[in-house]
């Protein structure tokens, strides 16, 4: 009896050697799908050229289990580094099998999406809202600018009201998922932030260091969620946005799932 046990032992982490691995093809498998269908899209403003993709992974890979999406990515789309227009695309476990597109602007020109059949969104021009911050002044390294945007980001609280009116405070991701400067925009140092339920980011946080004379900071927020969701410092709200009663793809905000309708192979 005692001769046996390594045996069994042997077999057990056999199986479980065989479950990641097929486990890691999956994943791989939906990161290669998703990657497609973020290829399929093409972003616009007017008829300025084609916005560029940032690289050819996503700047950020998430789940939220406690909810529908079991894989999700963002990516997001720039025009000379600045953040113009972002999507989250994931898994949807509603009504079987789904593919779920969430979109948001970050721009304050009309945008023109095409690339999936059956819908298309054109957001329309819409003044971005910012929050602008004189203290502390911008510092002169990367690094240290870095270290006061977390700062300046520790003072503010998100949260989202779900179903059945329950509220969520979200949480602060510790690195942003994107980094960029813009000279010409007068943008000394600019990052890109998460707001999270989980990993599952439900606000996009912009935080930009200004290069112009009086060198101050500006903070945008972005929802990635259907939610009501509102964002508060000092327990006084300076952000919110209304929860998603119908899609209308004239929204800065717009979301569409649903089966693959032909653009792309129905089993990826």
């Amino acid at each position: 009896m005692f001769r046996a046990a390594p045996l069994i032992v042997f077999c057990l982490s056999g199986s479980l050697i065989v479950a990641d691995d097929t486990e890691s093809a999956a994943r791989q498998a939906r990161l290669a799908a998703m990657r497609q269908r973020a290829e399929a899209l093409h972003l616009k403003i007017g008829e300025k050229p084609e916005l560029r993709r940032v690289g050819k992974e996503p700047l950020f890979r998430y789940s939220d289990p406690v909810g529908t999406t079991t894989d999700g990515t963002l990516w997001l789309w720039t025009q000379a580094e600045r953040p113009i227009a972002a999507a989250c695309l994931f898994n949807d476990s509603r009504e079987g099998f789904q593919w779920n597109y969430e979109l948001v602007s970050l721009s304050d020109s009309p945008l023109f999406v095409d690339g999936r059949p059956g819908w298309n969104w054109r957001p329309v021009a819409n003044q971005r809202r910012w929050i602008v911050v004189t203290e502390p002044e911008p510092a002169d390294t990367g690094p240290k600018r870095l270290v006061q945007m977390k700062t300046l980001l520790s003072q503010f609280r998100a949260v989202g009201t779900y179903q059945a009116g329950e509220h969520t405070q979200m949480r602060l991701l510790p690195r942003p998922v994107y980094r960029y400067h813009c000279p010409d925009q007068k943008i000394e140092d600019g990052a890109m932030f998460l707001f999270a339920v989980g990993t599952n980011p439900e606000v996009l946080v912009q935080v930009e260091a200004l290069s112009e004379a009086d060198r101050s900071w500006r903070i945008g927020f972005a929802r990635m969620t259907a939610a009501d969701v509102k964002v508060a410092r000092d327990e006084q709200t300076v952000w919110e946005a209304e929860g998603v009663r119908a899609w209308d793809p004239r929204h800065d905000y717009f979301s569409h799932y649903g089966p693959d309708r032909g653009d792309v192979a129905p089993d990826k």
